[in-house]
């Protein structure tokens, strides 16, 4: 990429989608769920690909090629616009934009390739099944792929390179969330006719040569299809074609309308509306159409599930809503891969003790929930309240009810029954979520101690460090990790084969009991969660006593009795909470394995997931003027 020597601008800005913050957050949220999804969808679709010896076919390869150039892709847009969305300076610089534009333009390229070679691999499928097996050869479908990834990345550097060298020396204000070149076009300050003839070139012969190989394709399948005798053998061979059709038309519907369409009729909004379809929804839709639209992927889907092998985590939807009411199945007994379900014996060694055991954890788990859904509400209707630490507070107590109701709700259950079976999939899902909250909380509680450094360290800087879009941005990261950490953490634990004896001797499935059903070698394992309590647990912690030495130093410093005792005091209810909170779960999982007995970890579990969160209500509420003040 050349720049001339006319070129002043070393970075840009780009005005997104939205200019409220109301709009702002809640685009936030709904592209942070659409990209999650587009990750799992997609990685999910390689793994069954991969897992399935019947998708072991050209068909499939590409498909699976697909995923990958999705996940790139939305990667190369989604991250960039959800920080921006977020946040106050939404510059990105020359560099930057135009990697950005390279690897769109390379991977929208690929895709485009790609749609059109699978349009060729179903051609000979259908009209020349004979030669299928030698046309569409491991070695051709290879080269195939290859091809299509160099074209798309050769043609790119062409398109950057030409838009790149053009020399920008009026505003750097982009009209868009993205680099992409129709905006761009519009910021140079020399004739780009020539420019975008060569660009539109360049796109019309990517998208029109392979949307003529596709249509050519698809007109001899529906002749020959037309050809069957048999009603079930064209019905077959539709079905087959159908998945595909459906995402190219998507796909080149809007790429075509995006960029073919008159250089006139260009409207700002219309394009943002078109690019965000293409650039972020397409590649959450693919996988459901190839999945929800396919017979020989929903089989393959359903007989992994079925196995609870990998891929446990597309269940999670259906396990969640369903395993506080599973009660369990009879699988079929076998080697140790045939392990399908978890027998929790919780309290089942004191049955005079169950129907006092259950009273007292229903009214344990009933004061927290009211009392934690109090504070939030209060937070929430109290302009007194409107500060970033109650803010972090309201977050908190959201959390606590989460993690409990993970937990509580199902040990009430067994309680009352003698069936303890778990499912592997809900004990997949129960411990994934566990780890979900209570991760979020350590990075909360963290994030809450950094909140009163600068309130107390730096309380003139404390409004414009802690600005609204700051604290949100900050609550939002933590839950983030949370989820996207635990992913490959719980499927680590659950991909081991499990042997022997399906019994955790706890009453919820946590990591210990877990681990100690895993069959071979748990090295591995227990470096990552050794690794991961290091980074969730250890760092923030350390991050938390950092800042409080902070806090103390600063106290100490105050010529007032008065004023240190009111700053103390507004820190001794977070440090509280903070002591119990790690200290429980230092002591749980960073202990020595030696010391790990089932009855002392069911102790543990049980003082962090029930006996803290209603110590930590009670802290916020008695130790809290403010807090008290309110619910006066």
């Amino acid at each position: 990429m050349n720049r001339t020597n006319n070129t002043l601008v070393t970075e840009f800005i780009l005005l997104g989608l939205a200019d409220t913050l109301k709009l702002q957050i809640s685009l936030f949220l709904l592209f942070f769920v659409i990209y999650t999804l587009t990750l799992w969808e997609n990685v999910g679709m390689i793994l069954l690909i991969r897992t399935d010896s019947r998708l072991h076919t050209p068909m499939y390869f590409f498909l699976a090629n697909l995923s990958f150039v999705d996940i790139c892709y939305s990667s190369t847009i989604t991250p960039k616009m959800l920080v921006d969305l977020l946040s106050d300076k939404k510059t990105i610089s020359f560099t930057g934009c135009f990697l950005q534009m390279y690897f769109f333009i390379a991977l929208a390229t690929t895709e485009c390739l790609l749609f059109g070679l699978m349009a060729y691999d179903r051609y000979v499928a259908i009209c020349n099944p004979l030669l299928y097996p030698l046309v569409m050869s491991r070695t051709v479908c290879l080269k195939m792929a290859a091809g299509a990834f160099t074209a798309g990345l050769l043609n790119s550097m062409v398109n950057t390179s030409y838009i790149s060298s053009l020399p920008f020396c009026s505003s750097n204000v982009i009209h868009h969330f993205f680099c992409d070149s129709p905006p761009i076009f519009q910021l140079s300050c020399s004739d780009t006719h020539l420019n975008e003839s060569i660009i539109s070139t360049f796109a019309g012969v990517n998208m029109i040569g392979t949307l003529l190989v596709i249509l050519t394709s698809y007109a001899y399948i529906f002749f020959s299809i037309f050809r069957m005798h048999s009603g079930e053998g064209r019905h077959k061979a539709f079905s087959t074609c159908a998945s595909h059709l459906t995402a190219i038309i998507l796909f080149y519907s809007t790429a075509i309308y995006t960029y073919l369409r008159p250089s006139s009729s260009y409207s700002l909004s219309q394009d943002k509306v078109a690019s965000v379809f293409y650039t972020v929804v397409i590649p959450m839709l693919n996988p459901l159409i190839y999945s929800l639209r396919n017979n020989e992927v929903k089989k393959a889907l359903w007989n992994v599930i079925a196995k609870k092998r990998r891929l446990f985590f597309l269940g999670f939807l259906k396990s969640f809503c369903s395993y506080m009411e599973s009660t369990g199945q009879n699988f079929p007994q076998g080697n140790h891969t045939t392990l399908m379900g978890f027998i929790l014996l919780g309290f089942s060694n004191v049955p005079d003790l169950q129907g006092f055991l259950f009273g007292m954890f229903l009214v344990i788990y009933v004061i927290i929930l009211i009392g934690n859904s109090l504070i939030v509400r209060i937070i929430k209707v109290d302009p007194s309240l409107q500060k970033p630490m109650y803010f972090f507070l309201g977050n908190f107590s959201s959390l606590e009810i989460f993690s409990v109701s993970v937990t509580l709700p199902r040990l009430l259950i067994d309680l009352c029954r003698q069936n303890r079976n778990i499912s592997f999939l809900a004990c997949a899902t129960q411990m994934y979520f566990f780890l979900v909250f209570e991760a979020t909380e350590c990075l909360i509680l963290t994030v809450m101690a950094y909140d009163r450094y600068v309130a107390i360290c730096n309380p003139l800087l404390y409004p414009l460090i802690m600005n609204n879009r700051l604290y949100i941005l900050l609550a939002a990261g933590c839950l983030m990790t949370g989820f996207l950490v635990h992913i490959v953490f719980t499927y680590q634990i659950f991909s081991p084969p499990f042997c022997g004896s399906h019994q955790l001797n706890h009453f919820f499935c946590d990591i210990p009991p877990v681990r100690q059903l895993v069959c071979g070698d748990i090295f591995m394992i227990e470096m990552l969660i050794y690794v991961l309590t290091v980074l969730i647990i250890t760092i923030p912690f350390m991050l938390i006593l950092g800042s409080y030495v902070k806090v103390l130093c600063t106290i100490l410093k105050l010529p007032s009795a008065m004023g240190r005792a009111k700053a103390f005091f507004t820190c001794s209810s977070h440090l509280m909470v903070v002591v119990l909170f790690f200290g429980s779960g230092i002591t749980s999982y960073l202990r020595p394995k030696t010391s790990h007995t089932s009855g002392t970890d069911k102790f543990f579990s049980l003082f962090y997931t029930t006996v803290i969160p209603l110590f930590n209500l009670m802290i916020y509420c008695l130790r809290n003027k403010e807090v008290m003040v309110a619910l006066k």
